[in-house]
């Protein structure tokens, strides 16, 4: 009598298909995982893109000179307390998504029931009179868009390379969304400032009272890459620690000049820091 064999694997077998379905798993997750987050940061920079090719038509419409972060408060008047950079610019947008990175996983929370859209960029600080990092001052105000003071945003004409300065970065923030304002840093260097966190770390802030460190604040980042849009429109990645040598105060400056080194800042509108 001739015994039937069983065609089915043996369990040594199937531990080894296992075992090698296991190694490859472990090995391709990571490769996903960067494709993903490389497909948002290409997502992340086309919002970007659009923000600036706005930015230029507004840029147009008022004698060449740039929007500001906030306008003053309306809040007399009865309407939103503030008016905004996305609110300047919305007529040239119409659509409010493009202000969100979807890397941006910052929850909104500013005591309010109502937020709107999550605001995921924010525009570089200028007030003029101020100080611009080498005259020894506590702060550096020497973005291009203008936020408290009633003197306008820089205009074209007076950035000395367009191409080479930085105009709108990535800051998550937990205040910062359509119904409010596009949130901003007063002291430009602290987006290069190493000692920041650069996401997925980020600040805790008290920022709610009832809700204390509910606030959170991190410069916006993929894979260690921030995406900077520039003042000619275009957007570029970058890791946000090499826009400008650090640290920049009057003594920095000061020393790399006399050292025969580049002083170059792509955060900075005047021609002699690039």
């Amino acid at each position: 009598m001739r015994r039937l064999r069983s065609s089915g694997f043996t369990l040594i077998e199937l531990l080894v298909v296992i075992a090698i379905i296991a190694i490859l798993a472990a090995i391709l997750m990571p490769v996903f995982a960067q494709a993903r987050e490389k497909a948002r940061q290409s997502s992340c920079m086309s919002n970007m893109k659009q923000i600036m090719t706005a930015a230029q038509m507004y840029t147009q419409d008022y004698d060449e000179t740039l929007h500001r972060i906030r306008n003053f408060n309306f809040r007399a008047q009865g309407v939103k307390w503030a008016m905004g950079a996305q609110d300047m610019l919305g007529p040239y947008l119409k659509n409010d998504q493009v202000w969100t990175c979807p890397s941006d996983s910052i929850a909104r929370d500013d005591c309010d029931a109502s937020y709107g859209v999550p605001i995921s960029y924010s525009f570089t600080h200028y007030q003029p009179g101020y100080d611009d990092g080498t005259t020894g001052g506590y702060t550096a105000t020497f973005g291009l868009h203008a936020y408290y003071t009633t003197v306008g945003s820089k205009s074209l004409s007076g950035i000395g390379a367009p191409a080479d300065t930085i105009s709108l970065f990535e800051l998550w923030t937990t205040v910062s969304y359509t119904e409010g304002y596009a949130y901003w840093r007063w002291d430009v260097r602290n987006i290069a400032d190493p000692n920041w966190p650069t996401a997925p770390n980020y600040f805790n802030l008290t920022w709610c009272r009832s809700r204390p460190n509910a606030a959170q604040m991190t410069i916006g980042a993929h894979a260690g890459l921030t995406n900077f849009g520039f003042a000619d429109g275009h957007v570029k990645a970058l890791k946000r620690t090499s826009v400008m040598p650090w640290l920049w105060t009057p003594a920095a400056i000061a020393a790399r000049r006399a050292a025969g080194q580049s002083n170059r800042n792509l955060l900075h509108w005047d021609a002699q820091y690039k």
